[in-house]
């Protein structure tokens, strides 16, 4: 089959069904219950249930490896995380991982509030280049989280680029562009080889 063969096919897909959202929009309270009757994972943006865009091999590979590493490069009062949201009221965006306070931890952590989130992570995928490099940014700024990664795929190589949040808010400011290894001081003393993307 050649590109251009499937690019004019039909496109497949499947009807996922949506909940309608209450008055007011939903919000991270509702988290449980959309749980039970959503069918893929999902994040709320401004109340409403939006559906998260599939990930590749490369994103899963990353994301598993880089936990991995924080792990084992931060302790108390910290704690890598993955797989759970930001608590912004009627928004609740999930990072690809995240670095909490360990306090703020329990069984039944289903999102943070951004007073508990020291860094946020994203791995870049062709279908999250947007969202990741412009729209996450801006939202986690604005939410006061100290310190954004943003994972990018060059060559299947990792690179992370880091920023920082400006001293005066509403932004950040980039910090460092890292290949093989990872060394900063914020948000807290972390020191890691990054991975060969081997699969």
């Amino acid at each position: 089959m050649t590109a251009a063969e499937h690019l004019d096919g039909p496109i497949k897909g499947r009807m996922v069904l949506l909940p309608t959202p209450p008055s007011g929009g939903f919000t991270a309270r509702d988290l449980p219950r959309l749980m039970e009757v959503v069918d893929g994972r999902f994040e709320l943006l401004d109340g409403e249930v939006v559906m998260m865009a599939p990930s590749n091999q490369w994103h899963n590979f990353v994301i598993k490896k880089l936990w991995f590493a924080l792990d084992q490069a931060v302790s108390d009062p910290f704690m890598a995380v993955t797989e759970l949201g930001i608590n912004l009221g009627h928004t609740v965006p999930e990072p690809d991982l995240l670095v909490v306070s360990r306090s703020a931890v329990s069984d039944d952590s289903l999102t943070f509030h951004p007073g508990d989130v020291h860094l946020a992570v994203e791995v870049v995928s062709p279908g999250t280049k947007t969202k990741d490099r412009k729209h996450r940014p801006a939202q986690y700024a604005e939410a006061g989280i100290k310190c954004f990664w943003r994972v990018e795929n060059e060559a299947r190589a990792i690179v992370i680029y880091t920023f920082e949040l400006l001293p005066e808010g509403g932004g950040y400011a980039p910090t460092g562009v890292f290949r093989h290894r990872l060394k900063v001081d914020r948000p807290c003393p972390i020191d890691i080889e990054l991975p060969d993307v081997t699969y």
